[in-house]
C-alpha cells in the first residue's frame, strides 16, 4: 500500500484542488470551537483537535427538504384541487475532510438504521453514496474519549476513504478504498523517514487506557429496566437539553413538517432529540417516556441494549456508539455516559443474580 506525504503548508492547496471537483467541508476554528464549514477561498483548515460537532450533517443534515409541493385549483371545476411534487435535488459529491476514525464509523453505523433494515432511506442513501471521508488517526485521545470500549480505536479504519496520519512537519496518507486511492493519487509518494516514523506510530497505536469487558451490558441493562430508582439516580442532574444527542455521530431520530405559504409549500426532515420531553408525547396526551430517568433509560438502551440486540444476527457485538466523548466533553452538567454503563453492569449484575427467573423480561 502507497504511503503519501502532504506537507502541512500544503493542507490548504489541497484542499482548495480537491474543491474543484467536491463540495468539500472542512473543518476551521471559530473561537474555541471547532466546527465544519463549506470551502471558501483563502480557507485555512484546522487538523490539530477533533472537531467540535460531528460529520452527520453530511450525511444526515440538520433540516433537509424532502420534497416541495404546490396545489392548484382545476378553473373549470373548483371543488378540484391537484398537488404537484418536486424531488429534491440530488446531493452533490462531498468531501469530508478531518474527521476522527470515531466520525466515519458513525457513518457506518448510521447504515445499518438507514440502509440496512430492509427499505433504504433514499435520501440518506444518495448522501452516502455521494460522500467521501477523509480522516485524521488521533494521536493523544482527549479524556472524554473511550472508542476502544465499543469497538473502534483511534487509528479505525472503518468508514474512511483516507486516514491521515500526523507526523513531522505534516501527514502520512493511506489510501483505505479505491475512491480514496483517486483522492491521493496526486499527492507525492512519503520519503523513507516518513515511512518509518508511520511505521513506529502504528506499531505503538495509542490506547486512551484499559477497555472494561461489555459483552454483559445488554443483558445487565434489560435486568434494571424497570428499576426505576436507578434511572432517576442516573438522571438527577440530567436537563433534558438534548445536546449529546445533537453533537452524537450516530444519533437517527428526526421529526418531519410541511411549511406552507399560500398554495405552495415543502415536507422537511429535521433532527429531533429523544431526550426532549414532547419526543413521545401523544395526541392523546399520553407520554409513554414522562421524566427525565424514561428518556435517558431510553437513550442509554438504544446505544447499549436494543441495537446490539438487533443486529446480533449478525453475529458481533456492535453498539451504537463510537467512543466520541462528545456527550460527556458538552455537557452542561457533566452527565458522563461512561459512568452509567458501569454501573449499569454492576447494579444489573446484582438484580439479575436476585431475580427470580420467571420474572425476568
Amino acid at each position: 500500500m502507497v504511503v503519501r506525504f502532504l506537507p502541512a503548508d500544503a493542507v490548504a492547496d489541497q484542499t482548495a484542488a480537491w474543491a474543484r471537483d467536491y463540495h468539500v467541508l472542512a473543518p476551521v476554528r471559530e473561537g474555541s470551537a471547532v466546527v465544519y464549514r463549506a470551502y471558501a477561498k483563502d480557507m485555512h483548515p484546522f487538523l490539530g483537535r477533533p472537531p467540535s460537532s460531528s460529520a452527520k450533517e453530511a450525511l444526515l443534515p440538520q433540516t433537509e427538504n424532502l420534497f416541495t409541493y404546490a396545489y392548484r385549483k382545476d378553473r373549470s371545476d373548483l371543488t378540484r384541487t391537484e398537488v404537484f411534487l418536486s424531488e429534491a435535488l440530488p446531493p452533490e459529491p462531498t468531501l469530508i475532510l478531518g474527521p476522527r476514525p470515531c466520525d466515519a464509523r458513525g457513518a457506518h453505523l448510521l447504515d445499518r438504521v438507514f440502509k440496512e433494515r430492509g427499505v433504504a432511506d433514499p435520501q440518506y442513501a444518495a448522501h452516502r453514496a455521494s460522500a467521501l471521508f477523509v480522516t485524521v488517526a488521533c494521536e493523544e485521545p482527549e479524556n472524554t474519549c473511550f472508542c476502544h470500549w465499543t469497538g473502534g480505536g483511534p487509528m479505525d479504519e472503518t468508514g474512511s476513504d483516507v486516514l491521515l496520519f500526523p507526523v513531522t512537519d505534516g501527514f502520512a496518507a493511506r489510501a483505505i478504498t479505491p475512491a480514496g486511492e483517486k483522492l491521493v493519487a496526486g499527492i507525492p509518494e512519503a520519503p523513507a523517514a516518513v515511512q518509518q516514523e508511520l511505521a513506529a506510530k502504528l506499531a505503538r497505536a495509542p490506547e486512551p487506557g484499559p477497555a472494561p469487558d461489555l459483552s454483559s451490558l445488554p443483558e445487565r441493562f434489560l435486568a434494571l429496566f424497570g428499576d426505576m430508582d436507578f434511572w432517576m439516580d442516573q438522571s438527577a442532574r440530567c436537563l433534558s437539553c438534548g445536546v449529546c444527542t445533537y453533537l452524537c455521530p450516530t444519533c437517527s431520530c428526526f421529526n418531519i413538517t410541511d411549511e406552507t405559504s399560500g398554495l405552495a409549500g415543502r415536507r422537511l426532515r429535521t433532527w429531533d432529540t429523544c431526550m426532549s420531553a414532547l419526543y413521545t408525547l401523544e395526541g392523546s396526551g399520553h407520554n409513554p417516556r414522562p421524566s427525565r430517568a424514561h428518556r435517558l433509560r431510553n437513550r442509554v438502551g438504544h446505544k447499549f441494549c436494543y441495537h446490539p440486540r438487533e443486529f446480533a444476527k449478525l453475529g458481533l457485538l456492535e453498539f451504537s456508539c463510537t467512543g466520541c466523548g462528545r456527550c460527556i466533553k458538552s455537557c452542561p452538567v457533566s452527565v458522563d455516559i461512561r459512568r452509567i454503563v458501569l454501573d449499569v453492569i454492576e447494579a444489573g449484575g446484582k438484580s439479575a443474580a436476585n431475580a427470580n427467573p420467571e420474572e425476568k423480561p
